[in-house]
């Protein structure tokens, strides 16, 4: 008697404990950064779970949470110039799910769609871009090199799954000689603008010299023939030189005017 009491114990335990998880596979929710991806015997279902609580046949139906925030993601690939320059690029890639059709990616692509799909397409675009351009214009046109692969990638990703692509280079190494190459050219470029702007300045001030010499000499030269032709402006340049003090001797009645001059 006391077994059979202790059997009804323990199987309605089992029992109790198979109802609570039953119901605890039942239920789920989703929170609003998220979108559910519905399986039934392993079938992905066509649409989506929106957030919020939801029921499901337990050990029938699964439910893939998936984060449709926008995606951040770092890489580097390595790219030939068309100068045949090696390079590593350094890059980040932003870009959006397009919530209504997470369950066809998951479906035709899988979870590791970045792997699958949009690294492959980055590799592409960057050996297109790079391969248009020398080393030295990537490096005097680090944004146009950019906007190029963002624009290829907006192109190639299929906008069915994927949208707002962005894409950033975060730092470009080309070999050491190259480089070594390229700070040289631009200290000599900045020590040639140097050289330029000081001839500049000193021709300017040369420039200014003769320009007022020449004024000077064309006042003495206007001044000199006023003189010549107005014997009173003669006169009045004496008066305006002389100094104020009379002469050391004088002669009978009239007081002379010397060394005006």
């Amino acid at each position: 008697m006391k077994l059979t009491n202790l059997g009804k114990l323990v199987f309605g335990s089992i029992a109790l404990v198979l109802v609570v998880i039953t119901m605890c596979l039942s239920f789920y929710t989703i929170d609003s950064t998220k979108v559910g991806v519905k399986r039934t015997f392993g079938k992905i279902s066509n649409e989506i779970v929106t957030d919020g609580f939801h029921a499901k046949w337990p050990f029938v139906q699964t439910i893939t949470k998936v984060n449709v925030q926008q995606k951040k993601f770092d890489g580097a690939e390595n790219s030939y110039t068309k100068d045949v320059q090696t390079s590593t690029v350094d890059y980040t890639i932003n870009y959006d799910l397009v919530k209504s059709s997470v369950c066809l990616l998951m479906k035709n692509i899988g979870e590791n769609y970045h792997e699958r799909i949009v690294i492959p397409f980055i590799r592409s675009a960057l050996k297109d871009v790079f391969g248009n351009y020398t080393a030295v214009e990537i490096v005097e046109n680090r944004e146009r090199v950019r906007k190029d692969v963002e624009n290829i990638l907006r192109k190639t990703l299929d906008s069915t799954y994927f949208y707002n692509v962005q894409f950033q280079i975060t730092d470009i190494d080309f070999d050491d000689a190259f480089e070594k190459a390229i700070a040289e050219k631009q200290v000599a470029e900045q020590n040639a603008l140097k050289a330029k702007n000081v001839t500049i300045q000193v021709e300017e001030q040369a420039k200014q010299t003769r320009i007022k010499a020449e004024a000077e000499a064309a006042a003495m030269q206007i001044k000199a023939t006023a003189l010549e032709r107005n014997q009173k402006l003669v006169e009045y340049e004496a008066v305006q030189r002389w100094d104020g003090r009379l002469p050391g001797y004088m002669m009978g009645n009239t007081v002379p005017f010397l060394n005006l001059r």
